[in-house]
């Protein structure tokens, strides 16, 4: 798999949980870091502009924090804490950045999605915060669809 590949992945908070009961996630994968910021200053603000019922002023307005937050704080974990607290009640960031630290670094939700991952995909012998190497992050991804269901993140 591409190791520049990044990730986007969200829950909507507001609509999905009072409408029909459960978490409505999405994730978007995309080419490189460039494509991801991109994405959520289009995709994915327009989903937050819909969500939140905004007309075309507070979506322009919206889109200036967006990129204002951006420039401020490059670094991802840090952009998704401000993102949440603007879309707080609508939808809910849940991981943004590189597939590579997905699979290697130790945040809460990349620990928490390799533990899934060596409970169903390892030989029980590995312990849950055990790094994916690269050929097997494709299998981490297709773990990350049944994870966003099962697990309370």
């Amino acid at each position: 798999m591409d190791n520049r590949l990044w990730g986007l992945c969200f829950l909507d908070e507001g609509v999905a949980l009072s409408v029909i009961s459960r978490k409505e996630t999405r994730c978007q994968w995309l080419s490189d870091e460039d494509h991801a910021r991109e994405y959520l200053l289009s995709d994915y603000l327009d989903h937050v502009a819909e969500l939140g019922e905004l007309d075309k002023e507070q979506t322009s307005a919206a889109r200036e924090r967006f990129e204002l937050l951006m420039e401020q704080y490059p670094e991802p974990e840090t952009l998704v804490e401000y993102l949440n607290d603007l879309t707080s009640g609508l939808t809910r960031i849940l991981w943004f950045g590189p597939l590579s630290a997905l699979a290697e670094d130790y945040g809460d939700f990349a620990l928490a999605l390799r533990a899934y991952y060596w409970e169903e995909y390892g030989e029980g012998e590995e312990d849950p915060v055990t790094p994916v190497v690269e050929d097997d992050w494709i299998y981490l991804v297709e773990a990350m669809d049944d994870f966003l269901l099962q697990d309370d993140y």
